[in-house]
């Protein structure tokens, strides 16, 4: 019986490191207080200082001297060893440039992470305003942004519901979305065959993104393009909609050739 309960404490402990470490990738560019973790991650104070801790000890975050949190080097080593096994964006590259370069404006690429969208990377096109709505390594709730949305509508629908599930409190923090909301635009998004997203990630930007099914036919991840929402009318939507499609078609061909990612 105590070996038992040691075992669920200690995967319980697990699970809430991982969560702090979640937390800390997220906001990884400005760090993250103490304070903040314990409000967002809902812990009590001791135990989620206990955990950062021993998450600073084993060089998975370190702790600046402003006291934030951030991602420490043994973050960075596991991230470049796990690369080798999953070379996404090395394959998706010169398809994201392209759709930047044609589309001039900021192209994204994001794969599922749980419950998240994860950006894996970025270009710029030569349109002087940037729209730069996140960034690499930056993590948000599966159907917040053109990829996240596209994403998580190509999904399967016992899927989409426990993603729904999950994220129901967080998603409010982004423009007020909500699951109704968010539910009507994963049924425009499937209608239409890609996504639009407007003002949740960001006010007065709009993105565009479609699915990334790989060799066997499983959802990838997706790419999408973002810009201001007073470029991005219903006529450019469409052309990049198309850009997207033409990209991803050839990118999908060639992960089909190689027997998936």
């Amino acid at each position: 019986m105590k070996t038992s309960v040691a075992i669920v404490s200690g995967a319980q402990s697990v699970e809430r490191a991982l969560a702090l470490l979640k937390l800390v990738s997220d906001r990884n560019r400005d760090g993250v207080r103490l304070a903040d973790l314990v409000a967002l991650s809902r812990l009590q104070k001791p135990t989620a200082h206990r955990l950062l801790q021993q998450l600073v000890a084993s060089g998975l975050m370190n702790q600046s001297a402003d006291k934030r949190y951030h991602l420490g080097q043994f973050a960075y080593e596991v991230g470049l060893a796990a690369s080798h096994h999953f070379p996404v964006r090395d394959i998706c590259e010169p398809y994201l440039e392209r759709i930047a370069q044609e589309t001039g404006d900021s192209a994204f690429l994001v794969v599922r992470s749980g419950s998240d969208s994860f950006c894996v990377d970025r270009k710029t096109g030569s349109y002087p305003i940037k729209v730069f709505t996140v960034e690499v390594g930056h993590r948000q709730p599966l159907g917040v942004g053109g990829g996240g949305l596209a994403l998580l509508s190509a999904l399967a629908d016992d899927e989409v519901d426990k993603i729904l599930l999950a994220n129901t409190d967080r998603l409010s923090s982004y423009g007020g979305l909500n699951v109704k909301a968010l539910g009507k635009l994963i049924k425009e998004t499937r209608e239409r065959g890609y996504s639009v997203i407007s003002d949740y990630a960001i006010q007065g930007v709009t993105g565009v993104g479609r699915a990334i099914i790989d060799g066997r036919g499983s959802v990838m991840g997706a790419i999408s393009v973002s810009s201001v929402s007073q470029r991005m009318d219903a006529e450019r939507q469409h052309l990049v909609q198309q850009i997207l499609k033409r990209e991803i078609s050839k990118l999908s061909a060639a992960l089909a050739r190689s027997g998936g990612a």
